[in-house]
This record gives structure tokens, sequence and C-alpha cells, in this order.
């Protein structure tokens, strides 16, 4: 099945039909497993208000509330004992008026023990911004910076008293909250793409916090939950601790950190290890030996690989299993009562010990739909299998009017039966920075844990190559144990390989990952969706997730950076081309509900008036390919994360990203600001003048003009110029010298030019003044201020 194939399957959101489906004689067939022996079964938690038992099942199913997260955000307003003795006084048969006087009596509101908290390193000019010149583009990415103060939150365990308890758990600094309209806490998964976006604001000391507060969650929980709610403690999210300790070390040189991370990573890959793996044994197929870069071992491979959901149980040994999520509880409890319409099915699929595994691991992006040509799907199944994903439940089936070779498509769910590309992809990822940690800490020397978990990182992508690489497509698929087959329903999830090893794949394979990227941006252009089927869920088509472009843009930049990738590449970055297209959706949602610059950008026409611009979290886009852009800002989604990559694009791709083209929307610039590559055509040297040292210098004079007047005319020589400024910066007893190169020094005078334009002072109708000033570590940088070298800055003022 060739990705042209593939590609072709959405047609305006409709799923594909059979006889694009209908297998072929050639189709692939992975190796087939034998799982040995059983994992480890992971206790519930227990929590007698928020995670089980009678009181939340009476409050949940009384009707007060119309979303499940607001009661199970409630701090109490007694100590437990006496919310728990006030509860067993309420008669069995209570009214839904009596539930609630019993919540209003003992029970604050929502996130009550949750604040506002200021940031104590905030700056105003975030390193991100150094070299983006355009007005538009620094107005947005400050805009976007800005929003961290309205994210940033702490835990205020005062406002509650003695013996009184919340579902919150307790952190020691502040985290950024997801943005949601029910984001009261932090959020495993959201907060890899929040502290990508610290780093690129410079607020390091925060970025430190909000590991801290994940570092603590591992010591009490040996792992860290899905959420910073006691009802997430028996649940993990994407396993990305690791490459955010990478991320911060590498942006901080902090080795602290590392240091105290390193055994709390250990242990949080004890936990995916004991309860989240199994062991397998096989044997390889000929056919893919020559798809591996080194190719060693056994004919018969045994290893442990990583499945999605975990196996929970009330306590160790029993069968009685949850059923129902705290925050999703009457949405659950209604979908584990549907009636199977195929008995069997549901028993192999959604047996009631896994229902909480299949519903809690639905809500990562990894598909979990059995291969379509092994399942049998009845409506009630169907519906059932769907709703797993689903934040509301819909009161009827929306897919009725779908054949029944449509619904093949989406199979069944197994999740337990599922080794998905995205999560080994990580595991993967982390134990590599886990054994660069050892070594980092031994004078970036071997030790024995760092062979261990290289060897363990070698292993698991061995097993991954062996199992979910289809060398028919060059593409990655979920494999599913109990049918021995690897997905045909195409993720966008299954590029993450290629981020993670694609220096370990073959020239063909990787380039195959490269090419189906590129296809899959030229189809959508407005953002690539998770899967092509429109069933109305979260994760599906036409829904975009900023994580998922995150993670396209850093699988090919990974393909591109390889050797043999360089030598043949002709066609563009498709790296830098997903990035301009992920920034793009991401500023003209913001621009459409209210997102404007001062003096640069009005408001949208249609913009609402009480917002100020949010990117989405989560967003559409159309049959086109293109983005839905939208006025209603009301619910916004986690933008955290989209705001947390889209710094991380400016700061990646700031020579390249430009002013976003939005779709049927006209930009309202105020004035006509020149372009970048316009400059010197616009503005003459001699209206630059330098102040170095209280002596005056016109531009013309500190650096070669040859790009501007063809031949190289020195009226002071590069060397002299370097002696001026090693004189100023570091004195003349230093014996430094500062690198002059004419092509940086010349891109600084543009992008200064283009600082003096946005501060409305015109180079092409006044002298300008910029003065080369040293700053204290102590001291702001203005506003209007260059940064040149190290302490260093050029400030603009008019003449």
């Amino acid at each position: 099945m060739k990705l042209q194939t593939v590609v072709g399957w959405a047609v305006a959101g409709t799923a594909a039909t059979a006889a694009t489906m209908a297998p072929n004689a050639d189709v692939y067939l992975p190796p087939k497993v034998t799982v040995v022996g059983q994992r480890e079964q992971q206790l519930l938690c227990d929590h007698p208000i928020y995670c089980n038992g009678p009181l939340l099942n009476k409050i949940m199913l009384s009707g007060v509330f119309d979303k499940d997260k607001s009661f199970v955000d409630m701090p109490t307003r007694k100590p437990l004992k006496d919310v728990l003795a006030a509860f067993s006084s309420l008669p069995s048969n209570a009214t839904k008026s009596q539930v609630a006087s019993f919540v209003d009596e003992n029970f604050y509101p929502a996130g009550y023990d949750v604040v506002e908290a200021e940031l104590d390193d905030w700056t105003e000019t975030p390193p991100f911004l150094n070299g983006v010149t355009d007005p538009v583009l620094r107005g947005y990415g400050m805009s976007v910076h800005n929003q961290w103060k309205k994210l940033a939150r702490k835990h205020d365990p005062s406002r509650l008293c003695d013996g009184c308890v919340s579902s919150l758990l307790a952190t020691n600094h502040t985290f950024i909250a997801s943005g949601g309209a029910k984001s009261r806490e932090f959020t495993y998964w959201d907060t890899y793409y929040i502290n990508l976006g610290l780093l690129q604001s410079g607020l390091y000391k925060t970025a430190r916090g909000v590991l801290g507060n994940l570092l603590d969650t591992i010591k009490l929980y040996g792992f860290v939950p899905t959420g910073g709610r006691v009802y997430f403690t028996d649940r993990s999210g994407l396993p990305l601790l690791a490459l955010m300790i990478k991320d911060y070390y590498e942006a901080t040189l902090d080795l602290s950190l590392v240091k105290e991370a390193l055994p709390l990573l250990v242990k949080e890959h004890e936990f995916w290890d004991t309860y989240r793996s199994v062991n397998i044994t096989y044997t390889p197929n000929s056919s893919l030996l020559n798809n591996r870069k080194r190719q060693n071992g056994p004919a018969v491979v045994t290893s442990k690989i990583t499945t999605p959901g975990p196996d929970l149980f009330l306590t160790a040994g029993s069968t009685d299993a949850a059923v129902a999520r705290p925050e999703q509880y009457l949405a659950d409890t209604a979908t584990s009562k549907i009636e199977p319409a195929a008995p069997d099915l549901f028993d192999t699929a959604l047996k009631p010990g896994d229902f909480y595994a299949v519903t809690e691991a639905g809500t990562m992006p990894s598909v979990q739909y059995a291969n379509s040509t092994t399942a049998e799907v009845g409506p009630s199944l169907f519906t059932t299998a769907l709703r797993r994903r689903s934040l509301d439940i819909p009161t009827t089936n929306p897919f009725s009017s779908f054949t029944r070779d449509q619904l093949l498509v989406l199979g069944s769910v197994g999740v337990n039966d599922t080794i998905a590309v995205n999560i080994n992809s990580i595991l993967y990822q982390s134990e590599i920075a886990i054994a660069g940690f050892y070594e980092l800490l031994h004078n970036n020397t071997h030790t024995k844990e760092s062979l261990y978990f290289r060897d363990r990182a070698r292993n698991r992508q061995k097993v991954m190559v062996d199992l979910t690489y289809n060398p028919q497509t060059g593409l990655f698929a979920d494999y599913h144990i109990h049918s021995g087959r690897q997905s045909n329903v195409w993720t966008i999830n299954s590029h993450w390989s290629y981020w993670a090893f694609s220096d370990q794949l073959a020239p063909e394979s990787a380039q195959q990952g490269l090419d189906s990227l590129r296809q899959l941006h030229a189809k959508f252009p407005g953002g690539l969706p998770n899967t092509y089927y429109n069933t109305s869920l979260l994760w599906d088509w036409p829904n975009v997730q900023t994580p998922m472009q995150h993670m396209a843009i850093r699988s090919a930049s990974s393909i591109e950076r390889l050797p043999q990738y360089r030598k043949r590449n002709g066609n563009g970055s498709v790296s830098a081309s997903i990035a301009q297209s992920t920034l793009g959706s991401a500023f003209c949602n913001w621009y459409t509900t209210g997102g404007s610059i001062s003096d640069v950008l009005n408001p949208y026409d249609n913009a609402p008036s009480n917002s100020s611009g949010v990117s989405f979290g989560s967003y559409a886009i159309g049959a086109d390919g293109n983005i839905d852009t939208t006025t209603d800002a009301s619910d916004p989604g986690n933008y955290a994360w989209t705001n947390g990559v889209v710094l991380w694009i400016f700061e990646q791709y700031k020579t390249q990203i430009q002013i976003p083209k939005c779709p049927n929307i006209k930009l309202n610039i105020l004035r006509d600001i020149p372009e970048y590559q316009e400059w010197p055509s616009r503005v003459s040297t001699e209206n630059l003048v330098f102040v170095i040292n209280n002596e005056y210098y016109p531009a013309d004079s500190l650096v070669a003009i040859g790009e501007l007047a063809g031949p190289s005319t020195h009226l002071m020589g590069r060397a002299d110029y370097g002696e001026l400024l090693t004189s100023f910066m570091f004195g003349e007893s230093q014996g430094k010298k500062v690198l002059v190169n004419e092509a940086t020094t010349f891109k600084m005078l543009k992008e200064m030019t283009l600082l003096a334009y946005k501060l409305n002072v015109d180079p092409t109708k006044y002298k300008v003044r910029f003065n080369l000033l040293r700053m204290k570590e102590d001291e702001s940088v203005l506003e209007h201020c260059y940064p040149f070298y190290d302490s260093a800055y050029f400030c603009v003022s008019k003449c």
C-alpha cells in the first residue's frame, strides 16, 4: 500500500471505503510475537472522595454537575472525617436538590486552592526575539510571551482548614496551567511544550520549578501522573520528562538539576518497565535485515516492549477493576453499560478489566484501532470503541449513516494489545538521554549504567523496526499483538520514530519518512491531522494539535540533518515549511480572536471586542487543508502547549519565518514597513551614526559596504573596527579581540534599522544614532536596544 494511496483516503472528511482498504496479496505481515509471563498490576487510587467509592458515585450520577471534572476539583470546607460523616447521613434515595445542598455545605468551588502566581524571573526582553526584526512577528512573539503571566499558578493550602482535603497534588513551585477552561493543575504531556517555551522566553527559574514539581511526584508515586490531581495518580501521560531535563540543561548548563533528576528519571523508567511493558519473543523477518543500519543478535529475539494501557485493580490480585475515570465519571459509566452487538469481539477488545485502561490511553494521541481486516464491528461496539476518546459522549451515534464497510476502517480497541510507535519512540529517546546524563556526570565517559540504558535503547529500536516498520511503505505503524499485524489506520504519530532514531535507519527508509511528511504538508498546509478520518472526536480529522506539528518538524529536521540527505537536498526544507505553517495557524487564530500590535497591526475587523487574541490548543482545517480560523475565543483549549511550540519555532527558525498569510483574512497592518531585504535600497548609510566612547562614527566607516555598492570600500579597516570595539568592551589591557564579520555586521545594521522603524525613527528621513552601551547584569535592557556582544548593546535614538 503506497503512501499516495493512503493520502487519498480522506476526501472532505469522509472515511475510506472498504474498496480503498481492501488487502492485497502482497500485504506485509510482520513477525508474530508471543507474550512471556504477565506484567504487574498497578493499584488504583483509593481516595474516598476523589477516586472511587459511594460518595463519588452518588454525586456524579445525581445530575448536579454538567461537567464531571467540576466536582473532583472541589476542595472540602470541612475535615475529611466530617465530610464522610455528613455523607453517611444522606438518605440512600437522596434527591438532586439534597445532593446539591450537601455539596454546597461541604465543598468549596472547583480550584479554590489554586491562585494566580507572579513570575520572579519575568523579562520584557525574551531571548527568542533576538534577531527577529519584523515588527509584526516581534509583536506577535511578545504577545505569546506575555501569556505566561496569565497562566502562572500556585497551590495555596492556607485557604483550607486543618484536616480539609483537596484533589490537587501539593506543589512546591509555580506551575503553568494548560490554558483550557478546566485547567486547574499541571498536565504532564502539556508541560513538555510549556517547558520548551519557558526556556525560549528566558524564564529559567520558572522552568526549573515546573520541572521540580514533576520530579516531586516521582518521589511520592514512583512516576509522573497524567496531571496534578490525586485521581491521576494511577495513570501517566507520555513519558517526556527526560527530554525536558535534557532541554533545560542544554539551555542553562545547570548540572545540579541533572544530578537531582537522574535517580528519579531511572525510577520513572522502572515504573514503565514494571506496569506498562511486556516481555515478548519472536523470530525476525529476513526481509528486514537490510533495513537496519547495524544487525546483530540471535535469530530469536526476546525483549521488553511497552504498550499504552495500565492494568488497574483495587487490590493486588483482585478482579475488581475500575470502570470510570473520576474526571469523566458519568461519560465512562454510560459507555461501560452499552450492550455490545458482538460479544466475542467485545470480550477481546473491551473486557471490563481493560475498560479503564482503554478510556485513559485514548486520551493520548496513539491510535489503538485493531486491524480492519480482522475486526467485525457492530453499531453499539463501534460507538463504545470510539467514545473512549471523547471528552463529551454524544447522545446519538454520529456515524449511524455510515456503511458497515466504512466502519470497518475503525475496528476495535485493544490498548494493552498495542505496541504504540509514539510511546516506544519516546522511551527510546529517554533511554538515550538518561545514558547521556550518566556520562555527563562522569566526565563524558561510559559507565555501567549508561551502557545499560544505551543497550535498552538499542534493543527497543530493533524491536520497533522488526514489528512496527513496513518495508513496503517505508513507514511505521502500531503493532497489534493479538492479531500479529500492523494497524492500517494511519496516524501522524507513526512519524515520531524518525525524530527518535532516523540516524539508525537505512538511508532509503529515512528518505521515505521525509517524503511522506512532504506529501502530507502539501495536502494539509494548515496542519497535519492525527488521522484521516472524520469521527467527530478530538484526535481525528479535521482537528489538528500543535504538539503533533512539533513532532513532525523535529522528525523532518532529524532526517534533513543526515549527511546522505544533505547531499541530495533540492526540494527545500520540509521542517522549515511545517514550522512556518504551524506558526501561521497559531498566528491566524490569535489575530481573528482579537490579537493586535500597538502602532503596527490593528485588530481583525470581525474579532471579538473582549479578547486580546489566543493561539488555540487544537484547531480545525478545511477540505482544502488550510486552517479554518475562528473568532470564538470562549474555549481555546489547552493553548499553553501551542505557546511553547510557537516560541520554539521563533528561536529555531528566526531567520526563515515570515509574516503569516491567513486564508481569506486581510491583516490590518498600520503602515508600510520595508521588508528586511529592501533595506539597502531604502536607507542611506549616511543617516546611520554610531556613538562609541562619545565619539561619532558614520555607519559606512564601520563596515565594508560591498554588498551595497559592489567592490569593498573601507573608510576604516575591519581590524581597526575590531580594535575600537575591543577597547570599549574590554579595555586596552585585556588583549582580547572581537571577531568582526562583514556579513554579520551588515545584517546587524539592517536589523537595527528595522528596530528604528518600529520606534517611529525613520532612517529614510532622519539621522539615527546608535549608542554603544555597556549594561550591568542587574540593569534591565531597554526595548529600544539591540544586543551586540556580551553586555554591550546598541541603543536607538533620533539625532
